[in-house]
C-alpha cells in the first residue's frame, strides 16, 4: 500500500521531475524585466528545465526568454552562452521552476514563434556537455586543493627534518674534525733536545674552540684530554679532565697515547613538533655528540 500511495502522490505532484537534475552548477541566467539585467544563479538544470533563484514570482504558464551563461567560461569563448525559452511551471520559496520550450525547426520557427537565435535541443545538449566539463574541472580543482592542504603539513615536516638532519651531520663532522685537530696539535713537540716543547692545555683548547666556532650552542662543548703512558692513564696538565681507560699502545715503552674527546649537545635548528613531556619528537631531539681522536708521540 505504501508503494502505491507513493506512486500516486508522485503521479499527481506538480513538482515531479522528468529528467535528472544537476545541482551546484557554474551557471547563471539573465532575463530582462524592464531594468538592468542581473545574473541569477541556477540551482539545478536538466534537458527538461531548470530551477532559477529569483525574486520574481511569475504566474504558471508565463513564457520567459533568458540567456544561460557558463560562469567559468572565458569571455572570448564563443560557446559561453545560449538563448533559451522556457515556461514557468511552479514557484518555490526562493525561485521558480521553468520548463524549456524547444523550437521545432519545421514549424515554430517558420511561423515566427521563436527567434532565430534561440537554441534548440541539439544546441543545448552541446552547451550542457561543456557545462558538465566545467563541473568536472571545478571538482578536480577542489580535490587538488584538498590534497594540497592535507599534504602541506607533511611537506613542512619533511623540510624541517631535512634542515635538522643536515645540521646534525654538520655538527657531527665538525666535532670529529675538532677532536682530530686537537689530538694532532697535542702530540706536537719532539722528545729530542732542541725540539719544540709540547703544547699547553690552553693552546689545545684554543685549537678545538676555533674548529667548533661555527656551531650554535657552543657553550655545551666540553673536552676531555688524557694520556696513556705505559699503562698509566692521566689527564693532560691543566685540563681537569676525568679520564677513563683509553686504548693501550702495542709499543707502550716507545710511545705515549694522547686521547682528545670532544662532546657537544646538538639542538635542532627548527624545534618544531616536539612534546618533551610526552616523549614525542617528530624531528630530532637534543642529542649529545661525542667524537674521540687518539694519537701517539714518542716518549
Amino acid at each position: 500500500m505504501k508503494f502505491f500511495k507513493s506512486s500516486f502522490d508522485w503521479l499527481f505532484s506538480e513538482n515531479r521531475r522528468h529528467a535528472q537534475r544537476h545541482g551546484a552548477l557554474p551557471l547563471v541566467a539573465f532575463y530582462w524585466n524592464g531594468s538592468e539585467s542581473v545574473a541569477h544563479a541556477v540551482l539545478n538544470v536538466s534537458n527538461a528545465g531548470l530551477y532559477l533563484l529569483t525574486k520574481e514570482r511569475w504566474y504558471c504558464g508565463t513564457v520567459v526568454t533568458m540567456t544561460l551563461q557558463r560562469a567559468e567560461a572565458g569571455a572570448t569563448d564563443p560557446e559561453r552562452a545560449i538563448l533559451v525559452c522556457g515556461k514557468v511551471i511552479r514557484s518555490g520559496a526562493d525561485g521558480v521552476g521553468i520548463e524549456f520550450i524547444w523550437p521545432d525547426t519545421h514549424n515554430d520557427r517558420r511561423t515566427g514563434n521563436f527567434s532565430a537565435k534561440e537554441a534548440d535541443m541539439k544546441i543545448f545538449k552541446g552547451f550542457f556537455k561543456r557545462l558538465r566539463a566545467d563541473i568536472q574541472l571545478r571538482a578536480e580543482r577542489g580535490q587538488a586543493l584538498i590534497e594540497y592542504i592535507l599534504l602541506l603539513p607533511i611537506i613542512f615536516l619533511l623540510v624541517v627534518n631535512i634542515v635538522n638532519f643536515g645540521g646534525f651531520f654538520f655538527a657531527w663532522t665538525t666535532v670529529a674534525n675538532a677532536a682530530r685537530a686537537g689530538a694532532d696539535y697535542a702530540v706536537l713537540g719532539g722528545a729530542s733536545a732542541g725540539s719544540p716543547g709540547p703544547p699547553t692545555w690552553s693552546q689545545i683548547q684554543t685549537v678545538i674552540t676555533d674548529d667548533t666556532s661555527s656551531l650554535p650552542n657552543g657553550s655545551t662543548i666540553s673536552v676531555n684530554a688524557c694520556q696513556n703512558f705505559n699503562g698509566t692513564v692521566t689527564a693532560l696538565p691543566g685540563s681537569g679532565s676525568t679520564c677513563s681507560s683509553i686504548p693501550a699502545d702495542p709499543e707502550a715503552t716507545n710511545y705515549v697515547l694522547t686521547s682528545i674527546a670532544v662532546s657537544y649537545t646538538y639542538k635542532p635548528y627548527i624545534a618544531a613538533f616536539q612534546f618533551p613531556a610526552l616523549g614525542v619528537f617528530l624531528t630530532l631531539p637534543p642529542t649529545t655528540i661525542t667524537q674521540k681522536a687518539v694519537m701517539r708521540n714518542i716518549q
